[in-house]
């Protein structure tokens, strides 16, 4: 099993795409950002991911926009080799003073 608390802002797809094939700044930052708490981490096969958003902005975010950001990112770290071996997710969002991201991923069972 893998938890990680993550002191960053989530990300949302809706800030993330500049037209259909380019990156934001913001997205590029994000991906960085995500990548020094990332690293270093595998876990093999079918996964189950448990993520909790902490939201300063918390009434106007749809939680589901701001997994597939994260879940690519999981990916491009190396932690899974596949966002389609993602079995099975679960989300919750909470109203927070400082925005963060806590993820839970263990092998689906």
């Amino acid at each position: 099993m893998i938890k990680l608390e993550i002191p960053i802002k989530p990300l949302s797809i809706n800030a993330a795409w500049k037209g259909r094939r380019f990156k934001t700044a913001q997205y590029k930052q994000y991906e960085i950002d995500l990548s020094w708490f990332l690293k270093g981490r595998k876990i093999e096969g079918e996964v189950e991911i448990h993520y909790r958003f902490y939201l300063q902005n918390y009434a106007m975010t749809d939680a589901s926009n701001l997994i597939k950001l994260l879940e690519d990112s999981i990916v491009k770290a190396g932690l899974i080799i596949d966002d389609r071996k993602v079995k099975r997710f679960t989300c919750e969002k909470f109203k927070s003073e400082d925005d963060k991201i806590e993820i839970i991923i263990s092998k689906y069972e």
